[in-house]
């Protein structure tokens, strides 16, 4: 039985593997500011810098989304493992 469980799991991880690749991958919209060859006055370069900061910023916020989604899939993950285990543990292996 421990044999078939093991194959188990990992047809399911193998089937789940071929699927998991997302059709798409999330991009951010972020705008990358364009440096200016020569900046011709002190306003310019506020401008610029503020626009690295919203640059800066947007990035940070693309980030911490996707690493917020990648510990909701991880959790979906453990507990469809958990409930795969249980259900072996407690209702195959009876």
């Amino acid at each position: 039985m421990k044999v078939s469980m093991v194959l188990a799991l990992v047809s399911v991880f193998a089937s789940a593997e071929l699927f998991a690749h997302d059709r798409w991958q999330a991009s951010h919209s972020c705008f990358k500011p364009i440096k200016p060859y020569e900046f011709q006055s002190q306003w310019e370069v506020d401008m610029f810098n503020n626009e690295v900061d919203m640059y800066r910023i947007c990035i940070q916020q693309f980030v911490s989304e996707q690493e917020d989604a990648i510990r909701n899939h991880s959790r979906a993950l453990d507990e469809a493992i958990d409930e795969w285990n249980d259900f072996v543990n407690y209702e195959l292996n009876m």
